[in-house]
């Protein structure tokens, strides 16, 4: 399977792994065709990746904001049991 074909299953099935190690891999394009289609999926992961980036940057702020919430560790008193 060629590196394109590879690339755009990589990105239909969201597969942020292999996309990393094809990105990492990119062979020379030979033709003018295979460098605009690769331009254009390019372009997609590109959006993709913003959208992860932003999701993970909501993600994380509404942690911040729970922690924030949350009280802070109390100190548990010792159970005094005296006979």
């Amino acid at each position: 399977m060629n590196w394109l074909n590879e690339l755009k299953i990589a990105y239909l099935n969201k597969n942020d792994e292999r996309l990393s190690q094809l990105l990492d891999n990119t062979p020379m394009l030979k033709t003018r065709e295979e460098m605009f289609e690769a331009l254009a999926i390019l372009e997609q992961i590109t959006s993709y990746a913003k959208a992860q980036k932003d999701a993970l940057w909501i993600e994380m702020k509404k942690l911040k904001q729970t922690k924030q919430f949350l009280p802070k560790e109390q100190k548990i008193s010792r159970l005094n049991i005296s006979f």
